[in-house]
């Protein structure tokens, strides 16, 4: 059984590593601001100031790592300073209370920003290119008591590879 699942997971990690490949950008370093309120959001080339707290989040292959852990004190604005490390390209997508899949676009190697307005609730933290979040790039976060927020949570799926922070901390 272990040497199915090995050998499922090697497939799916050379899937995965090919659509990889295929997806570049002409920039290997750049700042995108999205910002969802509510739901709504819509992406801006701009490079302005980040808004609200910061926090860093780093994605390797194939992990994201949130500075201070997976939950966040309070609801708020928040500005993802996401540094991808790892040689293939990916993105940061978040999807929970208000806010429906907002993402930087996918790229290789480099930093960009994602400014997001967060809920109390449940929220995941994923990578969208194919086969990414079943290797482990997909984290639950939880803001504030995490409980009695309507409109959805993270959707339920779990990953083996984690890659949350150890830190139990959050933000206040």
């Amino acid at each position: 059984m272990r040497s199915l699942r090995v050998a499922a997971a090697a497939a799916a990690l050379t899937l995965a590593l090919a659509a990889c490949g295929s997806s570049s950008s002409a920039s290997s370093s750049t700042t995108q601001t999205t910002q969802a309120a509510g739901g709504g959001g819509g992406g801006s080339t701009s490079q302005p100031a980040a808004s609200g707290k910061t926090i860093a989040v780093t994605e390797k292959d194939f992990s994201i790592t949130i500075a201070g852990g997976d939950h966040i004190a309070k609801a708020g604005t928040y500005t993802f300073v996401v540094t991808n490390k790892g040689p293939s390209s990916h993105d940061l997508t978040i999807e929970g209370p208000g806010v429906s899949n907002q993402a930087t676009p996918i790229q290789g190697p480099g930093t960009q920003n994602l400014t997001v307005t967060l809920q109390n609730g449940k929220y995941d933290f994923f990578c969208s290119v194919p086969g990414h979040k079943a290797l482990g790039m997909n984290v639950d976060v939880t803001v504030g008591s995490g409980g009695g927020s309507s409109g959805g949570g993270g959707g339920g799926s779990t990953s083996s590879g984690g890659g949350s922070s150890s830190s139990g901390g959050g933000w206040s």
